[in-house]
């Protein structure tokens, strides 16, 4: 039997005492929580009154006497004055705020008096509304109006859903590669969704119209009574439509995690019932003249059962929820936003009921009406998040479906016949279609996040309290949105061109010459445009977002001018730079991937930026080169290059006859199946061009595109080498002679360090060390950069 892929006594509501108190722990944070809400939201309110005008009249100002002609002007008021006067002030808004706290304090005990009085209190009011004097007869009522309820239900279920609605739905269909199951069976669960909005107005209609006629003595509260059990049955039928669309059966991939599923499913659907219950019933005790006090006490019980309900639903399933969120996905690869969503998720849920408690309790205290239950409100954020993201998704689909299959007779035409069982090659799309489909489902996702704040917003009435702030704040996340998806289509699109012109060549390391290539011009120029309009787009939503906030970019545009102005004069160098480097680009004088000499430094062009350009060495070092800097510029690796051997021979050497052997060599190299096709030239012999005093030079060369002539000198040494030995051809070495009186000589061998075989002459102290000194001046002539060895010297 498979393992599932997580335990599932992790989703049971049948926690052990360490999860006990932490759920009893969490209970009480969020009743201290909202008690502290409330208060700050009644100060608050409190504060924003003006205060109360005091009846004590002002005092009355006091002329000042006329200063004497001669004397000194009068002497102004001491500063204690302005400092009481401030002091005054605060005190008496200590002062009201003190009384405004007691009063809330007052209304707060005399609400919790009244707490013991609930049950009399609705049987009072029972008895009082019932046409027989019964509190029996609502309940009669209620239970008579559920039972109508569910035979409408049932009759629409069979005379409806079965023969009529099931045939219209459209069949189900199986998600695309690399598609969610939510959006392949998005059409399914809409025409389902619709047809059973049209299957509950039938059963609403057989409901009332049998309660009519059913209902014993009626009256305008039992008509209420019936309208009201009827709307809690029809919101609680809602509530479980809304979540199994949500989270239809069998939409879990994995067969492990559909229990998981199917507990969420139930226990939102409970929670969302109860719910609806306490909110109906509260309405309803409302309806029949219910007291205040017993009744402001019962709608707050009801609204922290509602929230405990729900929280803890969530907190039991949260483990769902967030492999719902990853979709399969590790949590180590999403986006950081993604993982913040999913660190977050539950603590703002906390916070809304917290602060929907908060409120409900603080407007119930005070005597406020209460306008759209705000705890019920979050079933309508999530309604308008999985709405707007399915919908955009299912789009985005669809759309790049389509995509695909006009694409595939493009591809079909390119690729000729199908291969052998009459299919063509599923050869991969190009990466920009996924870039632009990842790019669409982010969108899709922040416009479900936007939808869900405007929700939130029209719940709790923000728009039409703050309408200023409100239309300022959906203005600038309106410019956010186009700026994002502006920003990151023209990244896309651009790397796609990048991408289209080929790889760009790297650096070998300690390949001399690196690279066998280099960017086209198009690909060295589009990262510096892409830069230019992506910084130009984030200017553009930075200044609109001034705007939208009420600057005036006006002034910002004249000091920029300044500025200009101010870094002309001040950044010469930096801005000849700039310009050296765009002149440069200009000429193509050279590409990312060449391998370029500018005065002594010398590699491989790595990077490019605004004003300089960064040079690997083929050891390793990396040169930056601002472009003011740049007064000549070798390009290595353009078109072809040529490559010249020079080989040391000996006098004896038939030359003619090393000409015939290299031709044939070079012959053989072009056969070579590697090699062959690298040579633009074959490899040739040049002759002999120059004579030495112990060799002839001769020299061959061969053409080649740049970056390939390093690996062919390579084998064009190994040959030639293999070739002299083959062929009896011997290379000369170096030699050094030095002549004595009386005709005697003394060779000495650059290639051995001691100086060669010693002479056989007797020669004395002097020649000796003159012989030496001939020998290592003739050999530091002939290599610069040779060091003599230590302790060199001729052996008599």
């Amino acid at each position: 039997m498979p393992t599932p892929p997580f335990p599932a006594r992790a989703f049971s509501l049948r926690l052990r005492w360490p999860a006990r108190l932490r759920a009893a722990t969490l209970i009480l944070l969020l009743g201290l929580l909202s008690l502290g809400l409330a208060f700050a939201e009644a100060s608050a309110q409190t504060a924003a009154q003006p205060p109360a005008q005091t009846t004590a009249p002002p005092p009355a100002a006091t002329p000042a006497a006329p200063a004497p002609t001669g004397t000194a002007p009068p002497t102004p008021a001491p500063p204690s004055a302005a400092a009481s006067a401030a002091d005054g002030m605060m005190m008496l808004m200590l002062s009201e705020g003190r009384d405004r706290m007691a009063g809330f304090r007052g209304k707060l005990a005399k609400r919790l008096r009244a707490t013991p009085a609930i049950p009399s209190a609705i049987v009072a009011t029972l008895k009082a509304q019932s046409p027989t004097g019964e509190p029996a007869y609502f309940l009669q009522v209620i239970a008579l109006t559920f039972a109508l309820m569910a035979a409408g239900h049932g009759v629409q279920h069979l005379v409806y859903q079965r023969p009529v609605a099931r045939r219209l739905l459209p069949p189900p269909a199986e998600p695309r590669p690399g598609g969610s199951i939510l959006a392949a069976r998005f059409p399914r669960l809409v025409a389902h969704a619709l047809l059973t909005l049209v299957g509950m107005l039938l059963a609403t209609l057989i409901a009332f119209g049998l309660a009519t006629a059913l209902v014993p003595e009626p009256t305008p509260m039992t008509e209420k009574t019936v309208i009201l059990a009827g709307a809690g049955y029809l919101l609680v039928w809602a509530i479980a439509l809304f979540w199994r669309l949500v989270m239809p059966p069998g939409a879990a991939a994995d067969a492990g995690v559909a229990p998981a599923v199917r507990r969420l499913r139930r226990d939102l659907t409970a929670s969302g019932a109860v719910g609806v219950a306490l909110m109906i019933g509260t309405i309803w005790l409302e309806a029949l003249g219910m007291p205040y006090d017993p009744h402001a006490v019962l709608v707050a019980l009801f609204g922290l059962l509602t929230v405990l309900a729900t929280v803890g639903a969530l907190y039991a399933n949260r483990r769902t929820v967030e492999r719902a969120f990853l979709a399969g996905r590790p949590a180590t690869t999403v986006a950081p936003l993604e993982r913040l969503t999913l660190r977050l998720w539950f603590p703002a849920v906390l916070v809304y009921f917290a602060y929907a408690l908060a409120t409900l309790v603080n407007r119930l205290i005070l005597g406020w009406p209460t306008e759209l239950p705000l705890l019920l409100g979050a079933y309508a954020v999530a309604a308008a998040i999985l709405a707007v993201y399915a919908t955009v998704t299912y789009a985005t689909e669809w759309l790049f479906h389509h995509r695909r299959t006009l694409w595939r007779p493009l591809e079909e035409s390119r690729e000729g016949a199908p291969d052998g069982d009459g299919q063509f090659p599923d050869t991969p799309r190009p990466a920009t279609l996924d870039s632009y489909e990842a790019l669409a489902r982010r969108v899709a996702g922040i416009l479900a996040a936007a939808a869900g704040v405007a929700v939130t917003l029209s719940v709790w009435n923000i728009p039409r309290m703050h309408g200023d702030a409100a239309d300022k704040l959906i203005s600038i996340m309106t410019v956010c949105l186009i700026g994002y998806v502006a920003y990151h289509g023209v990244r896309i699109w651009i790397d796609r061109r990048i991408a289209e012109e080929g790889p760009t060549p790297g650096v070998i390391p300690g390949d001399e010459g690196s690279g066998h290539g280099s960017a086209s011009r198009l690909a060295t120029l589009l990262p510096l445009v892409r830069n230019f309009i992506l910084l130009s787009i984030i200017g553009a939503i930075l200044l609109s977002v001034l705007m939208d906030l009420g600057v005036n970019i006006a002034p910002l545009f004249a000091g920029a001018g300044v500025a200009g102005i101010a870094i002309g004069f001040g950044a010469q160098t930096l801005i000849r730079d700039i310009f050296s480097g765009a002149f440069f680009l200009i000429d193509d004088a050279f590409r990312k991937g060449e391998y370029i000499e500018i005065g002594a430094i010398r590699g491989t062009v790595e990077k490019i930026s605004v004003r300089s350009m960064q040079l690997r060495h083929h050891r390793g070092p990396l040169h930056t080169v601002p472009f003011g800097e740049i007064h000549q510029l070798t390009n290595y690796s353009r078109d072809w290059v040529i490559m010249k051997l020079p080989l040391r021979i000996t006098y004896d050497t038939d030359v003619e006859k090393v000409r015939k052997h290299i031709k044939q060599l070079g012959q053989m190299l072009l056969d070579d199946p590697d090699l062959g096709p690298k040579f633009l030239q074959p490899l040739k012999s040049q002759g002999v061009i120059q004579m030495e005093d112990s060799a002839m030079i001769l020299r061959v060369k061969f053409m080649t595109r740049p970056g390939d002539q390093w690996e062919i000198r390579k084998r064009v040494y190994q040959e030639l080498n293999a070739l002299f030995r083959r062929e009896g051809i011997r290379f000369a070495n170096r030699e050094v002679t030095v002549r004595f009186a009386g005709e005697a000589t003394a060779t000495s061998r650059s290639g051995d360090p001691t100086g060669g075989d010693p002479v056989t002459m007797q020669i004395g102290e002097e020649e000796r060390t003159l012989a030496a000194g001939a020998v290592l001046h003739a050999l530091g002539e002939d290599m610069p950069d040779a060091k003599p060895a230590a302790g060199r010297r001729l052996k008599p």
